[in-house]
């Protein structure tokens, strides 16, 4: 070693990686006994929560948040033997192809495409979720008449239309959009009301926010 060499790493920088478990059964190779000794070993799991935080900020659209709010054992639903099967990563592919499609896309098509990112099964659940959301309620509409238009009675169809308020909610908009999630079950509001804020914190400075706050404080605290 030359004098004056520094093996340590440089200030200001952490070595991170990540991998697989042995238990997990795929592709593993297990650590020289002195190089795991050098790390901190943390294992993480899979939180829907935590995900849909990531989601709102990545842009993933608000009816794959939605569908796996919905069903969130379906986040990560890991099968050694198939080509495909809902993981995190997957659920972003779907986001990406619905983007990539237009609204006149052959659902047969949209649906097979899907199944080649999540599996079948899940891909089955999303699309019959996917002709779901697409039959809710306009949000425009609900924004021109909050306390008139219809509110969806299946939890389903509440998890979506909290997301889609949510997509769309800005500081000019949200006293409107309380007067309609005010119609809906506390933990919809709750989770309209969280997502719409980490994407726009600017709405926690608006009057319908602080009444809301207020009138719910209990479910948010």
């Amino acid at each position: 070693m030359h004098e004056g060499f520094d093996c340590g790493q440089p200030d200001g920088w952490a070595i991170i990686a990540a991998g697989n478990r042995d238990s997990d059964p795929a592709v593993t190779t297990r650590m020289p006994t002195p190089l795991r000794n050098r790390f901190v070993h943390l294992e993480f799991e899979v939180d829907v929560q935590d995900w849909s935080e990531w989601a709102i900020q990545a842009g993933i659209r608000p009816e794959v948040i939605a569908f796996l709010r919905f069903r969130p054992e379906l986040l990560s639903a890991f099968d050694r033997d198939a080509n495909a099967f809902p993981s995190p990563r997957s659920w972003e592919f779907v986001s990406r192809i619905l983007d990539s499609l237009d609204s006149q896309s052959n659902p047969a098509i949209e649906h097979e495409v899907i199944a080649g990112a999540v599996g079948t099964g899940a891909a089955a659940e999303f699309s019959a979720f996917l002709r779901m959301f697409r039959e809710l309620p306009n949000i425009d509409a609900i924004l021109l008449n909050p306390t008139q238009e219809p509110v969806p009675e299946n939890a389903a169809a509440q998890y979506a239309v909290a997301s889609a308020l949510a997509r769309c909610a800005s500081d000019t908009n949200f006293d409107r959009i309380c007067l309609y999630l005010n119609r809906l079950p506390t933990e919809f509001q709750v989770l309209c009301v969280r997502d719409a804020t980490l994407r726009q914190p600017a709405i926690r400075s608006t009057a319908g926010y602080t009444k809301w706050a207020i009138e719910n404080h209990h479910a948010i605290a």
